[in-house]
């Protein structure tokens, strides 16, 4: 049987290590500041990771943009309408016309959105508009932690290149 179409990406060590160390550093991190399942800040970790600083820069950076933008549309819509499928239809097309409308929106526009359904299905399950609106906050505050993480980790894997790399002296 061959095995050719087997073969490790440039950087999979790199990504694996950075995926699994920063896992390690959310879980147990906002775990212990009492968040018991920070799976959004997981899923931002993972979306955030690279090895090249300015990719990992960029990232970031869409990623807060679509959080915020997600964020104040969901927040909006729940304070405005309440919770319920028809104002997640409100909020979702909001969202997606911040993002079609603004000159230089992250290319990756959809997750800006995708955030506004998981607030706003976090603030379904809700009790009353001060429960929905924390749901809300939480997810981003997770969001923002995750994408962090993965920030640091990139500058720290630069830093670490740097020095390890040979001088020209």
């Amino acid at each position: 049987m061959d095995f050719q179409f087997i073969s490790p990406r440039k950087n999979a060590l790199v990504y694996l290590i950075k995926i699994l160390t920063g896992a390690l550093i959310t879980w147990y991190g906002l775990r212990a500041l009492g968040l018991q399942e920070p799976y959004w800040a997981m899923i931002s970790l993972i979306i955030v990771t690279e090895p090249d600083v300015n990719l990992a820069k960029a990232n970031f950076r869409a990623r807060l943009i679509n959080t915020l933008n997600g964020c104040v549309v969901a927040c909006l819509a729940l304070v405005l309408f309440g919770p319920g499928f028809l104002s997640l239809l409100v909020a979702l097309a909001t969202s997606v016309l911040v993002a079609m409308l603004l000159q230089n929106y992250p290319a990756n526009w959809r997750l800006g959105p995708a955030t506004v359904v998981i607030l706003m299905s976090a603030a379904i399950g809700g009790k009353g508009l001060h429960q929905e609106l924390e749901y809300a906050l939480l997810r981003v505050g997770e969001v923002i932690a995750g994408s962090t993480v993965a920030l640091l980790q990139s500058l720290a894997y630069s830093y670490a290149l740097k020095r390890m790399a040979p001088s020209t002296n």
